[in-house]
């Protein structure tokens, strides 16, 4: 598997690395749906693992994480839209545990509009709409993998680096 680069998407084939980087996370439970800084979407999946650091003792993280980062997203449940991006913090925050204790089931990027589909057992889809014109710096949505490596997918570029920071 090719790390530490950035690759650009141009045609379908090139999310087949994308694909077998995330396809561990295919069967695993999300856990914990909340929202971070900046009210970004995080989900936690997989093994429950205890935070390194000191202040935050007691406090667990997934095996996987999903961050939303600069991106739209929507919560689709049977034929309703549950959530959006665009809802208030604290009917996020209800509205989103409906995924919590479910098994992911499908984990797919599109081409060419590299919307992020993220299905459930419970019949729930998590949709991530990137907006691929964007030129910011900011990626649409990371995954952290339990082999502690970070997916970026960024406008139609992507890069698998190792989540190291220290």
């Amino acid at each position: 598997m090719t790390t530490n680069l950035v690759h650009k998407i141009t045609k379908a084939t090139d999310l087949e690395q994308i694909k077998q980087i995330t396809s561990g996370i295919i069967g695993e439970i999300c856990w914990k749906a909340s929202l971070s800084y900046g009210d970004e979407l995080t989900l936690h999946i997989g093994a429950k693992i205890p935070y390194p650091q000191k202040s935050m003792a007691g406090k667990e993280k997934g095996a996987w994480i999903l961050g939303t980062r600069a991106t739209v997203w929507k919560l689709d449940c049977a034929t309703d839209i549950l959530a959006t991006s665009e809802d208030d913090g604290e009917i996020i925050k209800q509205k989103m545990q409906v995924i919590e204790g479910n098994k992911i089931i499908i984990l797919e990027t599109s081409y060419p509009s590299l919307n992020l589909t993220i299905g459930f057992d419970n019949g729930c889809q998590l949709k991530l709409i990137p907006n691929t014109e964007d030129s910011s710096d900011l990626p649409d949505w990371e995954i952290f993998t339990p082999d502690r490596m970070i997916l970026k997918v960024s406008g139609t570029r992507w890069s698998y680096t190792s989540s190291n920071s220290k």
